[in-house]
């Protein structure tokens, strides 16, 4: 049984500025549950970086014919990013690396900068009253039917769960337009 544990992603740019300092910002930060969750997020956001980078020829934006596709050698981090995002296999192997609780990370630069997809997996500290209860001879925890449950997470033909009821206001609104009523047939289920 694996460890539990949520992902910490980030994604971060860094580049020169016109006075030639280097500049690193955060462009996107979030917490993930699992290592799915924590893939979408990367992916959606080197696709958003990709697309902000390099729009393509078929965008809505630009006259047809204005611009036109270009082969270069050298791949751009749009391309790095749009590889990364259509390989299964690639996203097969961050999944693979994530659940076994290392850290991946996806580093594409050229000229205009360094970007970092980061997941970081991180520990979730199981909390000390549930160690202490395990390690007492004769205890015993309780079932969870002892446990009350909440109004909206109680079974159906509970007692105590209220019918809903169409509001007045909407009687009074249907009489002042004069739109018909709909009448509620009742049907005796079989129990």
């Amino acid at each position: 049984m694996s460890a539990a544990r949520f992902y910490n992603v980030t994604v971060v740019c860094e580049g020169p500025t016109a006075n030639g300092t280097q500049v690193r910002v955060v462009l996107a930060a979030r917490q993930a549950v699992t290592a799915d969750a924590a893939l979408v997020f990367l992916r959606q956001q080197a696709r958003r970086i990709a697309d902000g980078l390099d729009p393509g020829p078929g965008g809505g934006w630009a006259p047809r014919g204005t611009l036109v596709p270009v082969w270069s050698p050298d791949p751009d981090v749009p391309t790095v990013l749009r590889i990364w995002c259509r390989t299964p296999r690639a996203q097969r192997a961050a999944r693979e690396r994530l659940l076994g609780g290392a850290e991946f990370v996806l580093d594409a630069d050229d000229f205009s900068g360094r970007y970092t997809l980061r997941a970081l997996p991180v520990p979730v500290p199981v909390p000390v009253p549930v160690l202490a209860s395990l390690s007492v001879p004769g205890y015993l925890p309780l079932p969870l039917s002892a446990y009350p449950l909440a109004r909206h997470a109680q079974p159906p033909g509970r007692s105590g769960r209220r019918r809903h009821r169409k509001p007045r206001w909407l009687d009074r609104v249907r009489h002042w337009l004069r739109l018909p009523f709909r009448r509620r047939v009742r049907t005796a289920h079989a129990a």
